[in-house]
C-alpha cells in the first residue's frame, strides 16, 4: 500500500508546483504590456487604453491624463521609458487573489521627467493595469 501511495504523493506535488508556477507574470510580459498601454495612451484612444486596466479597476483615463497634462504642462502625446528602477513579482498576492507585478520606472513625457509605477494583476476575475501611480 505504501509504494502507491508514495507515487501518487509525488505525481500531486509535482502537478501542484506546476501549476502554481504558471500562474505568474513575467518580467517582459509586464515591460511588452506597459509599453503597449503607453502607446495606447500616446494617440490619445482612450478608450482602447482602458482595455489595458484591469476589470476590477476601470478609470476614466481621458479625464486622469488630461487632468496632469493641464495640472502639471505635461504632454502624453510622446511618452519615452528611459529606465526601469525597480519591480516587485508575487505568484499569489492575498490582496488581489492573484499574481501581481509591479514596474518603477522614470519617464519622459513630453521632455520632463516622470516617477511612475505601474502594478499589473492577473486573477480570475482578468488581467490588466490594476494600480498607476505619477510622481511629478
Amino acid at each position: 500500500m505504501k509504494k502507491k501511495i508514495l507515487p501518487l504523493a509525488l505525481a500531486m506535488g509535482l502537478v501542484l508546483s506546476l501549476s502554481a508556477c504558471s500562474g505568474g507574470i513575467a518580467a517582459e510580459e509586464a515591460k511588452t504590456y506597459v509599453s503597449d498601454f503607453f502607446d495606447t495612451v500616446e494617440t490619445g484612444d482612450y478608450a482602447a487604453a482602458a482595455a489595458f486596466l484591469h476589470p476590477e479597476r476601470p478609470a476614466d483615463l481621458e479625464a486622469f491624463f488630461q487632468g496632469l497634462e493641464s495640472q502639471a504642462g505635461l504632454d502624453f502625446s510622446n511618452i519615452v521609458i528611459d529606465k526601469y528602477t525597480g519591480f516587485s513579482s508575487s505568484y499569489y498576492d492575498s490582496t488581489v487573489k492573484g499574481a501581481a507585478y509591479s514596474l518603477d520606472m522614470d519617464v519622459l513625457a513630453g521632455g520632463q521627467d516622470l516617477e511612475i509605477e505601474i502594478e499589473i494583476v492577473k486573477n480570475d476575475n482578468g488581467y490588466g493595469i490594476y494600480n498607476l501611480d505619477v510622481d511629478l
